[in-house]
């Protein structure tokens, strides 16, 4: 727990997900001495809400995970992060509308994720709990739950955030990881808004039979993350470990899935606007009505069907492997690019995470910029703290570095996103084939190149 003494500043961090939790760790474990840390949440509690998705975290990821977190929290990861099963290939398989392998990153053979920090290659990673991370994460972390953040107010020598219970705390200074929806970026910086896609996303969790998860599995040769783009700007999206979720006589096996398809369907569709998407069973029909529209008949849109319609739609309060907070529902991808606005004030007010860079999940690489966020703010605070170097100018740093290198990946997955949304011929599938080809190839001659280097 935080030891709390006046004599020691304290810095206020608004938001327990994935990016708060790991620079909450990180204050503690590396500046513990020189601050007292306060961490806020709006949910009741822990399990007040659902807790997200299988998840990716790359090489890149997991060195910033090790530096922000201390040993104990590290002893945990393979709860969440389980070492590879026979046949798992930690890596992405992209095929077409009838499971035509299109591309295939080759992904390096470790046992555990503490093998994967040392690594050259920057393609290693490992698919992960995010849940189960949130919870590891939890670990000696005294959060302040119930806190609805709606603002905060600046002094000479601090800031307030201001809460809807009328309460307020003080602080050197206030670190926003609040989500795509914050209220410190929108009072922060008003005019960087979230960007619409255009790209209409049904995604679930769903607890697979193992016939079925070998079937989806040999489509992508055994790779974990998974994903079908079809012909008229439609995606199917997947991620899993092949680790049974219970010890039952016949295993199950946790897949996320997801399917996109243009907005303009349902803007164009009268039937669409039948949809009720606070009823989980009429988005469920109304998703696998889609995707029999987009998809020709053959055994992987078979496949596809068949896993949406084990969805347990019909009873949302259902007790069901992963199934809690999160019904089924038709949502916008969107995001946030740091870039697109001129840069704001550096001050004692720091966003961090979805707050200020906000990605739509098709390359995984939201969760990683978190983390990755949360190990740049520490080393420049231990600048400031023992290099004597303006506070200031450490959070301008911060926040050139941070905005570089999350806008990259944010412009990365929206391009995906934008180019697999427009609907192709019979010359756009040709291209599409060569073009993922071409990458599949240079990615291999990448790899051999990091891994000999």
């Amino acid at each position: 727990m935080e030891n709390n003494t006046d004599k020691k500043p304290t810095i206020l961090i608004v938001g327990a997900g994935i990016g708060g939790l790991c620079i909450y760790q990180s204050i503690r474990k590396h500046l513990g001495q020189k601050f007292n840390v306060k961490i806020f949440d709006r949910e009741t509690g822990p399990r007040d809400r659902w807790q997200g998705y299988n998840i990716y975290i790359n090489r890149k990821g997991v060195t910033s995970l090790f530096y922000c977190t201390p040993p104990e929290v590290q002893a945990r990861f393979p709860e969440a992060m389980p070492d590879p099963a026979p046949k798992e290939h930690h890596t992405i398989s992209i095929v077409d509308h009838i499971g035509k392998q299109l591309l295939w990153i080759p992904q390096p053979t470790y046992k555990s994720v503490y093998e994967i920090e040392p690594l050259k290659h920057d393609f290693a990673g490992i698919v992960t709990y995010r849940n189960r991370l949130r919870d590891i994460l939890l670990e000696g972390v005294d959060i302040q739950w119930g806190k609805k953040c709606v603002g905060y107010e600046e002094s000479d020598d601090g800031v307030w955030v201001l809460f809807d219970d009328g309460t307020r705390e003080f602080g050197v200074l206030l670190i926003g990881a609040d989500g795509i929806n914050s209220p410190i970026r929108k009072q922060k910086v008003p005019n960087l808004e979230i960007f619409n896609l255009g790209v209409t996303s049904v995604d679930v969790d769903v607890a697979l039979p193992k016939n079925l998860a070998e079937k989806l599995l040999a489509v992508y040769n055994y790779a974990l993350m998974q994903k079908s783009v079809g012909l008229n700007g439609d995606a199917f999206f997947s991620f899993m470990r092949f680790i049974p979720i219970d010890q039952s006589d016949e295993s199950y096996y946790r897949l996320g899935i997801g399917f996109h398809y243009p907005t303009i369907l349902d803007t164009d569709d009268s039937n669409s606007k039948l949809v009720d998407d606070d009823n989980p069973e009429s988005v469920m029909r109304h998703t696998i009505s889609r995707i029999k529209q987009l998809r020709p008949p053959c055994e992987l849109t078979d496949l596809m069907v068949e896993i949406f319609s084990l969805v347990p739609y019909s009873d949302p309060g259902k007790k069901y492997p992963f199934r809690t907070y999160n019904p089924p529902r038709r949502r916008p991808l969107r995001d946030i690019d740091p870039l697109s606005v001129s840069p704001w004030k550096n001050d004692r007010v720091i966003l961090l995470g979805d707050a200020v860079h906000a990605m739509n999940p098709l390359l995984g690489l939201g969760a990683n910029n978190a983390i990755q966020d949360a190990d740049l703010l520490t080393k420049e605070l231990l600048n400031y703290v023992y290099k004597n170097d303006d506070l200031f100018a450490c959070i301008r740093r911060y926040n050139e570095q941070m905005r570089a290198r999350s806008s990259k990946d944010v412009q990365s997955s929206r391009n995906t996103a934008l180019r697999q949304n427009v609907p192709i011929g019979k010359f756009g599938e040709i291209f599409r084939f060569m073009m993922l080809r071409a990458i599949s190839a240079l990615i291999y001659v990448i790899v051999l190149i990091q891994t000999r280097s």
